[in-house]
């Protein structure tokens, strides 16, 4: 009997959330942190279109961030784009602040890196990121596989250049550590895969 070829897809974004999870208890930051924040933070750009993009994902702007990527996922892969996303915009609009709770990763302090304002609260899953990644790598996704379809690439270009630009941000912003932003990419990339999966499976 032939082996199952769906079995890797879910093995894969699962090994990425046990890994995630397991580096963010156990680590306050990774040995490299200070050193890659320090020369994003050198690039000489000011923190100004940081701390505007940041407030992207502020109420009420957040709402519109939303709308926006959940309608252009639609629009690029259609009912399954539509609840895949939904779901997943759900989930980590509510549970990225209690698993904060539970890893308990600290923030940058000025002592490693510029901190341009200070943040309350854990850095790990980054709040911003959580909610910036739902709203944009599915869109990416979505509209890569359909890039055969007029639009498709360059619309899965700018959202992975939209997600680029928010984990600059708050690196810059000195609100978390690039191993925060990967390792939260990591954990919303992992789940958008487990979701969408299970929605294809649904749709048969």
């Amino acid at each position: 009997m032939p082996k199952s070829s769906s079995r890797p897809r879910w093995l894969l974004p699962l090994l990425v959330i046990v890994i995630v999870l397991a580096l963010a208890m156990l680590t306050p930051r990774l040995p490299g942190d200070p050193t890659v924040a320090r020369a994003i933070q050198g690039l000489g750009i000011p923190p100004a279109p940081a701390a505007w993009i940041t407030s992207l994902a502020g109420r009420p702007s957040v709402y519109v961030v939303l709308a926006i990527g959940l309608v252009l996922a639609t629009w690029r892969g259609r009912l399954r784009a539509l609840v895949a996303t939904a779901v997943l915009m759900g989930l980590w609009w509510y549970g990225g602040e209690p698993l904060k709770e539970v890893v308990h990763r600290p923030r940058p302090t000025a002592e490693f890196v510029e901190v341009v304002r200070a943040s309350s609260g854990f850095s790990f899953p980054s709040t911003f990121a959580t909610t910036w990644f739902s709203a944009w790598i599915p869109l990416a996704i979505y509209a890569w596989r359909t890039r055969q379809r007029a639009a498709g690439t360059a619309v899965s270009v700018v959202a992975w250049i939209l997600v680029l630009a928010g984990a600059w941000a708050r690196v810059r912003m000195g609100a978390h550590w690039p191993s925060d932003l990967l390792m939260t990419f990591g954990l919303v990339w992992a789940t958008f895969v487990l979701i969408d999966q299970a929605v294809a499976t649904l749709e048969g």
